[in-house]
Parts: C-alpha cells; sequence; structure tokens
C-alpha cells in the first residue's frame, strides 16, 4: 500500500485484513474493509444489483441507497461493525458485514452483483468476516434469510460449521459458532484448492495471446509460439514500430478487437502499469512478465497491480510458460517447445528454466507443462502443485526453488500431491525461506538438512544433482513404481553386471535374483526373453537391462525390442544402452506415454534414480499412521504462558517451576530437582527423597562440559554427598568462580533407571513453525549431527520413524545383548512435546534433556523452555493470496 493510500484511509482502519483473493473460477480480486471514501462505488454497486437480489437482502423492495444509507453502510468501526467489500479492478462487485448484537454475537449479511453470483465471492467474504470476527472476541454468526433465498441459505450450509435453523414469521432465522473446526477448515482448503487450479488452467489454456514489446524481441516470441503449434491466435504489438511478420499486428492493446486472454510483455518494468490496465480492460487473465529489474519495489508493483485488476501475473524476470497439450500446443517463453510427455516443471528464474528446459531438450524428456514464475511472481508453486494434482498429463513433478513463499501451506499442498504422484524436489534446504509468518523470539532458520527431512517426511524426493531429477522423472514418468528393493540386473559384459550389482547393493536395493551375463554379441530377442523373464518373476520388484555395443549397428534394435515389453510390464523396466553412436530418434516418439522405455547412457544413474523412486514408493505404500489423541489441557498451557507475558511483555525463560506446570498440561512429567545453597540442605533433600541421588551444577560456566564434570551419580550416603559437594568447590575453583559450590547453582536430583540419554527439543522456525528433533544427549547430536527432524503434526508412523531413522537407533532396540529401552515411552513423548508445541506457538524453543529412556519408560530430568510474543494463529483461517 502507497503512503498516498495510507494517508486516506480511517482511523483505526485494518490493513493487515486486506488480502488478494481467488474466485472459483481462478480470477483475482481485491477483498479489503470498507471505508467511508468507497462511497461511490458502494452506490455504483447497488446500482448495479438487480431488484430480486435487494429484495433478498432487505426483505422489501430497496431501488436505491439514500445518502444516510451510504453513510450508514461506509461508515464503520471496524469493531463492532465490519465491513468487507470484494473488487475487481476498479468495480465493487460483492459486500459482507457483520453487527455485533451481543457480547459474542453478531448479524452477518451478504450482497453480490449478479452478473458475479456462483463465483464463490460470499464464502470468501464469510470466511474473511469471520477470522475478522474471532480477532475482536465474537464467537457466532446469526443470519435472517428469506426461504426462496436457496443460495444464501446454502452458503452458510457449505461452510463447514454446525448450523441451526428455525423460522418464525416466514424468515429463516439461522446461527452457527464460527471457531474453526476440522470440517469448516477442510471446505476452506478444498475451496482454495479448486480455486487455484483453476487459475492455473486458466492461464495455460489461453485462446488469444498477445505478445507486446520490441519489434525484435517480439519476433522471436511470436515464433516461439507459431512453431510450438499454438492453436490459439497471436496478436503482436511493437513498442519500436519494428515490423512483425507472421501474426497480426495492433498499435497498441487498447486498439485490439474482442477480448484477450494472456499478454505475453517484454518491456521495462516502469512503462507496465498501463499495459497491466489496458490488458484488464480487454478481459485479460493472465500476464507473463519476461523482464525484470533489479528493484525489489518495482518488481513488487507489478505483481500488486495486475492483481488490483483481477490478472494473475508471471514474473517479473519469468522465462514464461508452456502447455505441451496437442490440444493448446502453447510455448509462451523464449526457448524451443519441448516434447509432450508427463513430467511437469516449475522454476522461479528465468536462469534456472534456460538451464532446465535444455536439460529436458537434451535428455528428450518430455514435459505435460513448464512454469518459470519469476522471482516477485503472483503464481508460486502452491498454485501450480493444486493444478498439477488433477492434472491427468502430469505423472511426475520437478520443482527447483529459490524461496518457499508461505511454507505451512507449501507442505500441506505437497503432502496432498505426493499421495499421488512423485514429487522431485531440488536441494530444498538451499532455497531462501521467506515467509508471511515473522521471526518469533529472535530466532534463525532451520539448517539446511534439517529442512530436507522435513521434505522427505512429507514423501518428496529431495535430490542435489539436477541431472538426478530428470532420471527420477523419466522412469516415474513412463513406467509403473517399484513395489519392492528387489533389482535383476541383465548386461552383455560380467564387468558392467559386476559394477551394477555392486551399485545396487550400495544405495540399499537387494538383488531380485542372479544376474543374467549374456553373450557380448546377444541379439534382440535375447534381451528381450531375458527380462520377460525378470518381470515376470515374483522374486524381483525392478529390472535393469544393460546392452554394451562397440561395432556394428548400436542398440537402436535393442531399444527396440525392449520398448515393446516396457508399454505392457507391470513392473519398472529401465534400459542402459551404451555405444558410440549418436542417440537416434527412436526415443522421441512413444517412450514418454505411459509404459514407454526410460534408457540411460550412465548405469549408476539408472540404479540410484531406482532407489529413489523404492523409497518413494514405500512411502506411499507405508500405513501413514495416524496423530494419536492424546490428554492434554491446551486451556491450561495457554494460561501459563499468558500469564508470563502478562510481566514479561518480551518474552524470556520460564523458571523451574513454571516450565514444570507448562509441561505438566501436556502429561509430560519432570523429575523434580530441588535447588540447595549448603551441604546441609543437601544431606537434607537427600534424605527425603531416600538417597541413591545426584548432585549437579546448574550454571552456564558449569553444567553442559562433555566430560560430565559437574555431575555426581549415584549418592548414596552422606558421605559420598560431602566427597561429591567438595569435588564440585575445588571443580568451580579450577573454573575460576571461587571454591563456594554454591556458584554452581547446585541441585539434587533422584536417580533415574539406568538407561539411553537422549535430547528431545522444539524450535519455532520463522519459515515452517515449530520443528522437532530427536537425538542422543551429547556428542552422538552435537557433534556427529546424529539427529533427526520432523514437523507437527506428528503421525505415529513419524514418530515412529524418528527413532529409527537415527544412526545410534541400535542403541535404543537393545545392542550386544542389553534389553533395549521402551520405545513406546519415547514415541509418546515425541507425540506430546509435538503437540504442545503445535497449540501453543508462543513456545519459542522446549529442550528436554537429558530425557533418559530406560526398559520401563522414559524420565525427563531437565526442561528449559523459552517463550516470546507472537500470534496464537500461525495461518490465516480465510484464503489469501
Amino acid at each position: 500500500m502507497s503512503a498516498a493510500q495510507q494517508s486516506s484511509n480511517p482511523p483505526g482502519y485494518p490493513t493487515q485484513w486486506e488480502a488478494d483473493v481467488l474466485l472459483t473460477d481462478g480470477r483475482v480480486a481485491r477483498l479489503r474493509p470498507i471505508k467511508p471514501s468507497d462511497a461511490n462505488l458502494l452506490v455504483e454497486f447497488y446500482d448495479r444489483v438487480s431488484p430480486e437480489s435487494k429484495y433478498l437482502r432487505f426483505f422489501a423492495p430497496y431501488p436505491r441507497l439514500s445518502q444516510r444509507d451510504v453513510q450508514r453502510f461506509t461508515e464503520v468501526d471496524y469493531v463492532d461493525r465490519v465491513a468487507f467489500i470484494l473488487t475487481l479492478g476498479e468495480l465493487m462487485i460483492g459486500v459482507g458485514r457483520y453487527d455485533r448484537i451481543e457480547n459474542d454475537q453478531a448479524e452477518v449479511a451478504f450482497l453480490i452483483e449478479d452478473a458475479h453470483q456462483g463465483r464463490g465471492i460470499a464464502q470468501l467474504l464469510l470466511e474473511h468476516l469471520a477470522e475478522a470476527a474471532r480477532e475482536r472476541g465474537i464467537t457466532k454468526f446469526v443470519a435472517e434469510v428469506l426461504p426462496e433465498n436457496r443460495r444464501m441459505a446454502q452458503v452458510f450450509a457449505d461452510a463447514g460449521y454446525k448450523v441451526s435453523k428455525d423460522v418464525e414469521d416466514g424468515v429463516l432465522s439461522v446461527e452457527f459458532p464460527i471457531l474453526p473446526t476440522d470440517t469448516s477448515v477442510g471446505v476452506m482448503e478444498r475451496r482454495e484448492h479448486r480455486a487455484e487450479a483453476a487459475s492455473m488452467r486458466r492461464l495455460l489454456t489461453p485462446e488469444r495471446v498477445v505478445v507486446l514489446g520490441r519489434g525484435r524481441r517480439v519476433q522471436g516470441l511470436v515464433n516461439s509460439l507459431l512453431s510450438g503449434g499454438f492453436r490459439g491466435e497471436v496478436i503482436a504489438v511493437s513498442t519500436d514500430a519494428t515490423a512483425v511478420s507472421g501474426v497480426r499486428t495492433a498499435t497498441s492493446i487498447a486498439t485490439i478487437e474482442g477480448s484477450i486472454d494472456l499478454v505475453l510483455v517484454s518491456i521495462p518494468t516502469n512503462e507496465l502499469g498501463a499495459v497491466v490496465i489496458d490488458a484488464a480492460h480487454k478481459g485479460a487473465t493472465a500476464m507473463v512478465v519476461l523482464t525484470g529489474t533489479d528493484s525489489t519495489q518495482d518488481n513488487r508493483t507489478v505483481v500488486s497491480l495486475a492483481r488490483a485488476y483481477g490478472i494473475r501475473a508471471l514474473g517479473p524476470d519469468a522465462l514464461g510458460l508452456i502447455n505441451t497439450d496437442p490440444a493448446v500446443g502453447l510455448n509462451a517463453s523464449p526457448g524451443p517447445m519441448p516434447r509432450t510427455g508427463g513430467v511437469g516443471m516449475f522454476c522461479q528464474s528465468a536462469a534456472v528454466g534456460v538451464a532446465l528446459i535444455n536439460r529436458a531438450l537434451r535428455q528428450q524428456i518430455g514435459l505435460s507443462s513448464f512454469i518459470s514464475s519469476g522471482a516477485y511472481a503472483d503464481v508460486t508453486g502452491n498454485d501450480v502443485m493444486q493444478f498439477w494434482q488433477d492434472d491427468e498429463a502430469t505423472r511426475a513433478c520437478l520443482l527447483t526453488l529459490d524461496s518457499l513463499g508461505n511454507p505451512r501451506k507449501f507442505f500441506r499442498i505437497i503432502r496432498q500431491l505426493t499421495r499421488t504422484k512423485p514429487v522431485i524436489v531440488f536441494a530444498p534446504g538451499q532455497a531462501r525461506r521467506s515467509s508471511h509468518i515473522g521471526v518469533r523470539g529472535g530466532l534463525g532458520h532451520a539448517p539446511e538438512q534439517a529442512v530436507d527431512a522435513l521434505f522427505r517426511q512429507a514423501g518428496v524426493i529431495v535430490v542435489h544433482r539436477r541431472g538426478a531429477m530428470f532420471d527420477i522423472a523419466k522412469i516415474a514418468a513412463r513406467q509403473p513404481l517399484p513395489a519392492g528393493p528387489r533389482v535383476r540386473v541383465i548386461a552383455n559384459s560380467a564387468t558392467l553386471v559386476q559394477q551394477l550389482t555392486h551399485t545396487v547393493t550400495a544405495v540399499g536395493l537387494l538383488a531380485g535374483g542372479d544376474p543374467v551375463v549374456l553373450p557380448g554379441d546377444a541379439a534382440p530377442e535375447r534381451y528381450a526373453e531375458a527380462a520377460r523373464q525378470a518381470l515376470a518373476d515374483d522374486g524381483c520388484d525392478a529390472v535393469v537391462c544393460a546392452a554394451v555395443a562397440i561395432f556394428d549397428s548400436g542398440t537402436d534394435a535393442i531399444h527396440g525390442a525392449l520398448a515393446e515389453l516396457a508399454a505392457e510390464a507391470k513392473k519398472p523396466l529401465v534400459g542402459v544402452l551404451i555405444d558410440f553412436q549418436e542417440y537416434s530418434d527412436l526415443d522421441n516418439g512413444d517412450d514418454d506415454k505411459p509404459g514407454g522405455l526410460p534408457t540411460f547412457d550412465a548405469p549408476a544413474d539408472a540404479v540410484q534414480a531406482l532407489s529413489a523412486l523404492s523409497a518413494y514408493a514405500h512411502w506411499r505404500e507405508r500405513d501413514p499412521g495416524a496423530v494419536p489423541l492424546l490428554d492434554v489441557d491446551e486451556l491450561a498451557a495457554k494460561r501459563v504462558v499468558n500469564r508470563v507475558l502478562s510481566r514479561d511483555r518480551a518474552g524470556r525463560e520460564l523458571t523451574g517451576p513454571e516450565a514444570t506446570a507448562l509441561l505438566a498440561t501436556y502429561g509430560i512429567s519432570l523429575v523434580p530437582r530441588h535447588r540447595v545453597s549448603s551441604l546441609e540442605q543437601a544431606t537434607e533433600v537427600a534424605a527425603r527423597l531416600g538417597w541413591d541421588v545426584v548432585l549437579k551444577a546448574r550454571s552456564k560456566g558449569v553444567r553442559g562440559r562433555p566430560d560430565l564434570a559437574g555431575v555426581y551419580r549415584n549418592l548414596e550416603t552422606p558421605e559420598a554427598l560431602r566427597d561429591a559437594w567438595a569435588e564440585l568447590g575445588q571443580l568451580t575453583a579450577e573454573l575460576g568462580l571461587g571454591d563456594d559450590p554454591v556458584v554452581a547453582d547446585p541441585v539434587i536430583q533422584a536417580m533415574a533407571p539406568p538407561g539411553v540419554p537422549l535430547i528431545m527439543t522444539s524450535r519455532e522456525d520463522a519459515a515452517f513453525g515449530p520443528m522437532l528433533s530427536l537425538g542422543l544427549d551429547g556428542i552422538a547430536s552435537e557433534l556427529l549431527g546424529d539427529t533427526v527432524h520432523r514437523v507437527p503434526p506428528l503421525t505415529t508412523a513419524d514418530a515412529a520413524a524418528m527413532v529409527r531413522d537415527l544412526r545410534a537407533a541400535p542403541t535404543l532396540f537393545g545392542r550386544d545383548g542389553s534389553p533395549g529401552v521402551d520405545v513406546a515411552a519415547v514415541q509418546d513423548l515425541l507425540h506430546r512435546l509435538a503437540q504442545l508445541a503445535d497449540d501453543v506457538p508462543q513456545l519459542a524453543s522446549v529442550r528436554l534433556s537429558p530425557v533418559i529412556a530406560s526398559v520401563t519408560g522414559v524420565h525427563v530430568l531437565g526442561a528449559r523452555v523459552l517463550i516470546a510474543p507472537t500470534s496464537d494463529q500461525r495461518d490465516p483461517m480465510a484464503r489469501t493470496l
């Protein structure tokens, strides 16, 4: 929002409620609170509404608004009286409002312009009104609706809330609580999915495309569209009077007759304002901006302007978009048209896009769609994944990410996509994470390995080499997923068989029967027969067939024989074809259809790609588990936090009693520790605990030493305690703290049963929200990096995987004859910590250490909890872009 706009806002105007939203048909609209300056907009809007719609809203003929009505409707206090309007370009197309009638109840009403009814506007207004009302302490909406106004009654019924109805005096009275429920959130997410998928579908299937810019560049873009086989109409607008051939031309967008769908622009960003407005007036729904500047503000202005006029924008600094569907044939980019196939590809910057397209062309991998969004784009990977989820042509999804935008929404969407299609992401841990969620408590970003782990938790195939993306996609888009890890190797070279077999075991796969060594000059039929037998073997899940041809005609005939077999295979069949010839055109046709033969010239690449897909198939087929229902007291936990924040608004570390009280609300019990200030007091406490106690130092200068010099265990007599007390004094003296043990802040604690010491943490990441980690307490996790990470919600499968993914997991399950620990109790503690962190965003960090896992359970011996002020809600409960 500009400074001029801010200065025109009335007192108390909540700018944070403004939002760009998608209608059900994929068009962008602007939703914001109403202002007194909207009086003319409201009058013009009301004049366009039909008499029938006015009657349904006001229960009486109400042909026009009086000056008093306009003032009452536009002047609100944004607390007890709130109204939102929806604008499309310069027109208001809908308005919704609530008026508080009791402390926690408000009456809600809507009016939608007739021409825009049926586009999901009332549902959007209801979501945002409910969000605003919850912020203002309102928990219930009521409404009066005429029985014949079935559409509006259905809006309330479809919202996912529990609605009660009553008919009195011929009017239907509706009331419903507006607190979020699983049902209402699910309804919102399904609507969001449909709208965002529809928006991308419009973007990728235009019928009239305008190319605007300097004539020479326009000609290149026009050539791309024509050579790609675009089925629609292309119109060129040259800004420097250079002639453009091959298509219709116009002097400006404004002079074009009829409506347009997509504008492909290559001009300086500071000249884009007029183009956006002209395109909007011609009905354009999408724009691709191929140019960019170093000015972040200029780039963001482009996006904001496009959204204000209902246009979805790629760019600035986008490479464009491609839809290889023969019925569309859209190549809205400067590059060549890839072949048609089953791989969807998304990236952000144009530079990365060039590299990806070139690799796809060189490896002859067919694409279903390609989208390069640009660095500050309106369209994001979230929109693209919503589209891919429903797109039958896309069988494998590739993403290269520079930033994640809203990571929590990203993960919600990608978890849905990976349940049906393989998603391959290049080095997500290297992405710069930006977010609508502010940094809490001064926390930084999660480490790269933690981010990669979170992607894998969501079923994403993470790669750190761009070539691996295409290797995996080549198999995933053409062949079935492997049902297991067993691979049969077939080759015409004993050396190659040996290398392939070694690679199979090195990447974690298993031998699916004895490898088959064919003669060096084996005929294609021999390869096909060996592969057919392997595919029919129940002890084999995938087949790698390698052929080396040093002389003669190369491997084309072998390729043809295997391709016939691959077309009907129920297991993945992969070819490794090595010769001195250039790759033939045999792979340019049917290979990119389902059942096509994926081919490689590097044996290790084929096996590694199969390994990644085997792991993904196992993830997808396994029981995903469920989030367990725990006996917790969320309100009690929030009361503990709120009491502290009411006194210390900046947040702080909780005291021992405060941390104990907070953790107890979620069933996490701390072994009591007692601070002591003298040997006499320590002896008294130890006697009260029944001896077998531990004396430990808590001061930062002493605790946490790798040699555990400040910890004295198994103290069973006063004499043993006295000796330990003296040794602690010697330690503090050596550290230059004085010889009084009290400076070490000593505590007495009952000894826990012998077991494995663990450390569990939850850390509020600026982008991802709470991130859980588990490791062995000490060197294993701190220096060797043996730590696993997950994010809530934590299912039973997630918790089990956390324990088993540790490299030191054998110490928990019994090693060298030891009985192992109570793993179920470890997993239960993980669930409780995860739910606490997810329910209470103010927990900047929680560290449970050490957690002693024994045969009989877990014992939490220490806890540090840091809280920081933040919103009670991480994500908006209303749809926004």
